[in-house]
């Protein structure tokens, strides 16, 4: 093993890493790529906030610095417009060299042979990762192949505004719900509230909340084989929770919902936008979502329970940073990836805003600069992993799971604002998904 890194190649040894299979077509390797050109401009594609944007450019100028042939410049976009924009700009032969990924998508771009296979520059510590979390980087795998590199890990949670909590008067939210407590709990506070603050988004759109419910019944969303997983009773016991509690008051209606919620950030939030208290999303993002409004945000666990005894929550990458397959500058490319998980003014630019880092030497050099709201989000990170209420993630999504969750959303909107019945809802749900899995 290259020192501890490697390791999180779960069950590979070196003489395994040199022969596995991608499972891909177009796959390209450091060493069939030839000279190295030793100046150039490098262009990152990324979704997130303009907190993001800001803290991703300054680690440009750090690299830039001290690679004076190089430079590097960004677009950003919202989550729900990247990957169509992403699209774009490949097929137009403009894609850039750095690519951010989620693990919800990356099959779909590994399996099109966009994405650079990292292996051997893992291997020859190009990128060194001689002190990354084995189970962080192992869990960002296709086929047994690292095709990103996590900027940090994070997990699910539940934000919620402790200003509208406090003004409702009705006590604070417990330590940990039930999906039943949830229902009760956020119907009271829309009615305490006077009915212009809903309770809850409605998350019934959400495919990570859904994934989280499925776990804890014992299932994944999909297989081994790609198929999904869950039973047609599961989908429609998912849609009648949320549209029981929309019914009682305690989730935002559509007329307010459709739109919202959909980019990942802030900005685009019903929680920022005062028309509900909690929010699902993900922990790495509580300080975006805190600087975004003067009111007080607390974080939780989100609900046990969901029809099961199960876990639900998982460790999950972040995001990745992938490298195209086609760059004119991959050797320059990996140098950056490798400058962000290593070089300590670069660790301390990024700090925790995309997860808690994977290198524990980063993790060890943030702590002593870490303001009391980052201080808050690794303290929700230690706690859960001593919850009980986490299992790991072993099956990769397969590449039509970005379509289904678009679907699950499309869906849903139907069910929220009367179109289609609960039970005809989750019919066509349940049908096109199966068709999209295969």
């Amino acid at each position: 093993m290259i020192k501890r890194g490697m390791g999180g190649l779960a069950g590979l040894s070196l003489l395994g890493l040199a022969g596995c299979d991608s499972g891909t077509t177009n796959a390209t390797s450091l060493s069939a790529i030839g000279a190295q050109p030793t100046s150039g401009k490098l262009s990152m594609l990324f979704w997130g906030s303009p907190t993001r944007d800001k803290l991703t450019k300054a680690t440009f100028d750090l690299y830039h610095q001290r690679n004076p042939g190089f430079s590097l410049s960004s677009q950003y976009y919202g989550f729900s417009d990247y990957f169509n924009k992403l699209d774009a700009l490949i097929k137009s032969g403009h894609a850039p060299d750095l690519i951010q990924m989620d693990m919800r998508y990356v099959a779909q771009y590994v399996r099109k042979g966009q994405l650079l296979d990292l292996t051997e520059l893992i291997y020859n510590q190009t990128i060194d990762l001689s002190d990354y979390d084995p189970d962080l980087l192992g869990g960002s795998k296709v086929n047994n192949t690292v095709y990103g590199i996590p900027f940090g890990g994070n997990y699910q949670s539940f934000f919620y505004d402790a200003t509208q909590v406090t003004k409702a008067g009705i006590g604070d939210p417990p330590a940990t719900f039930t999906w039943d407590n949830y229902a009760t709990y956020t119907a009271e506070l829309t009615k305490a509230l006077g009915g212009n603050v809903y309770g809850s988004t409605d998350l019934s759109a959400d495919i990570t909340t859904f994934e989280i419910w499925i776990r804890q019944r014992g299932k994944d969303l999909y297989d081994h084989n790609g198929h999904i997983n869950y039973s047609l009773t599961d989908v429609g016991d998912w849609f009648n929770y949320w549209n029981t509690l929309l019914k009682a008051g305690g989730c935002v209606p559509l007329s307010i919902q459709k739109g919202l919620d959909v980019t990942g950030s802030p900005a685009n939030a019903t929680i920022i936008k005062q028309k509900s208290v909690f929010l699902m999303t993900y922990s790495n993002l509580f300080e975006a979502f805190q600087a975004a409004t003067p009111h007080r945000l607390n974080i939780l666990m989100p609900p046990v329970g969901g029809g099961g005894t199960q876990p639900g929550m998982y460790l999950k990458a972040s995001q990745l940073l992938s490298i195209y397959t086609s760059t004119n500058y991959p050797l320059a490319s990996a140098n950056y990836v490798n400058f962000i998980n290593n070089n300590g003014d670069a660790i301390k630019a990024l700090g925790i805003e995309r997860g808690i880092p994977g290198s524990a030497k980063a993790l060890t050099m943030l702590r002593p600069l870490m303001k009391p709201i980052q201080q808050t989000v690794v303290d929700y990170m230690s706690a859960i992993q001593k919850s009980g209420n986490t299992r790991t993630k072993e099956v990769l999504d397969p590449p039509g799971a970005g379509q289904i969750a678009d679907l699950l959303r499309s869906v849903s909107y139907n069910i929220s604002g009367g179109s289609v019945s609960v039970s005809a809802g989750a019919q066509a749900f349940y049908t096109q998904a199966k068709k999209i899995a295969g």
